[in-house]
């Protein structure tokens, strides 16, 4: 990786040195780093940055840069050696936008949901820059249509099938139907492509006693964060206040850098945007929308399992209802993952999950009961943990009983059901950054299908001979 990046890093990674400086010493501190009240003294304290802190700034962000520099490296060697090799991309067809989602079929052929899609994981800092100047970007075209597209084993078009809305994910039930969601819809097709029933969030299905309750744990929540923002605000001006009693002449260099980082911390947090903040009301509505949208499904012979984010908190949970959408139940909760992503895939007889937050795969039966987790976190050596902020991002079954996870930098890897790593069978060339990362392999496990989300298209690999 170019040093040109080192900069952007530095910002960023100057930014986490409050939080660092405290969980160091043993105490916490908010996002912002706020400073204790009674900042009068010269004496250096850790929740200010400082010239110091960006000395340690540059060199953690040194070693960010080197640990980068690892995983790259550790991806060229993977992606030339491993099993699969990237020989080629499937684009949409033409006037059909990007690919937002893919399966493999039976028959070698593909389904594929297209649409204009939208920004998924991290904001870029050419975007960044871009508003700080205030350019204006190019406008955006006429939306292609979202819809559902089946290709055959050649790659040439079949039938097509519209779609309610912007897809998130596809199942393939072993009937052969096929399950799209996005937005709260479900829709199901038939082999032949013949849409045969559809629903809008089957798995909300509250009396009014749930609702009620629902509605008073959101009440609390959002108490809590106005106390928190409340709370914030105040400590910033405090510290404010305390440093513009010391007069102007006396001041130290290090409480003038206070001062000003002070001053516009106040600003902030008492000016923060109305998303932030919003009335209860709007708070309560746009969770519960939330509530209803649809991340990923899977499918079995009987039971359809969507994932959707929890109403109350951050997290992902697993509903499982009915082929027809009947007596949807919550049979897994407290799932994280980051960027709303949050995969859910059957492999033989059991759900597997790739919990990207907590760097690992979980593992249930199909009715929701833990049978056993296995991943951990490792930057710098592929075959020993899952590397990035998030990973593993997406699943599928491989060959022989074994699974097939997906991280967000291209790589593919096998595991047993145990989770034992059995080889990193391939690396897709995609950029790096919190996304979907979906992945397929064929009926005769010959090719590898990686999603790259960020270019509208599917990478496939095949396997070498």
């Amino acid at each position: 990786m170019s040093r040109c990046f080192l900069p952007h890093v530095c910002i960023f990674v100057a930014l986490l040195v409050p939080p660092l400086r405290a969980a160091e010493t043993g105490g916490e501190s908010d996002d912002a780093g706020t400073p204790a009240a009674g900042t009068a003294s010269a004496e250096p304290r850790a929740d200010v940055p400082s010239a110091d802190d960006a000395t340690r700034a540059f060199r953690l962000a040194e070693q960010e840069l080197r640990a980068l520099a690892t995983e790259q490296s550790r991806l060229a060697d993977a992606r030339a050696t491993a099993a699969f090799r990237e020989v080629r991309a499937i684009g949409a067809p033409a006037e059909a936008g990007r690919i937002l989602a893919f399966q493999p079929l039976a028959d070698g052929g593909l389904v594929i949901a297209t649409g204009a899609g939208e920004k998924y994981g991290e904001t870029s800092l050419v975007g960044a820059v871009a508003s700080i100047f205030g350019f204006t970007p190019p406008q955006p075209k006429a939306s292609p249509k979202d819809q559902l597209i089946w290709l055959d084993a050649t790659g040439a078009t079949g039938r097509s099938a519209v779609l309610p809305c912007s897809c998130k994910g596809i199942a393939v039930a072993p009937d052969g139907a096929v399950v799209a969601v996005g937005g709260d819809r479900v829709t199901v097709f038939s082999a032949d492509g013949e849409q045969i029933a559809a629903a809008a969030a089957p798995h909300v299905r509250q009396t009014d006693e749930d609702r009620a309750a629902l509605v008073e744990e959101l009440t609390e929540q959002h108490r809590e964060m106005l106390e928190a923002r409340q709370e914030q605000v105040e400590r910033w001006v405090k510290a404010k206040d305390a440093l513009e009693a010391i007069p102007e002449d006396e001041r130290t260099p290090r409480q003038k850098r206070e001062l000003a980082v002070a001053e516009r911390m106040a600003k902030m947090h008492a000016a923060a945007p109305a998303r932030d903040q919003p009335p209860l009301e709007v708070f309560i509505a746009g969770k519960l929308a939330t509530a209803r949208s649809i991340h990923r499904v899977a499918a079995s012979r009987e039971h359809l399992f969507l994932v959707a984010s929890e109403p109350v908190g951050y997290g992902f949970a697993v509903w499982r209802c009915g082929r027809d959408f009947g007596a949807p139940t919550k049979i897994i909760g407290g799932l994280r993952g980051c960027c709303g992503q949050m995969d859910v895939q059957i492999v033989g007889d059991e759900l597997v999950i790739a919990e990207n937050a907590r760097h690992r795969v979980a593992v249930y039966d199909l009715d929701g009961v833990p049978r056993r987790t296995f991943g951990a976190a490792n930057r710098t050596d592929v075959r020993k943990g899952f590397g990035g902020c998030c990973n593993p991002m997406n699943a599928c079954a491989g060959p022989d009983g074994t699974m097939l996870l997906s991280e967000s930098n291209g790589l593919v890897k096998q595991f047993t059901g145990d989770g034992i790593l059995v080889d990193i069978v391939g690396a897709a060339n995609v950029a790096a950054g919190c996304k979907n990362s979906s992945i397929g392999l064929s009926a005769d496990g010959t090719t590898l299908y990686y999603l790259d989300i960020q270019k509208g298209r599917i990478i496939v690999l095949e396997k070498k001979s």
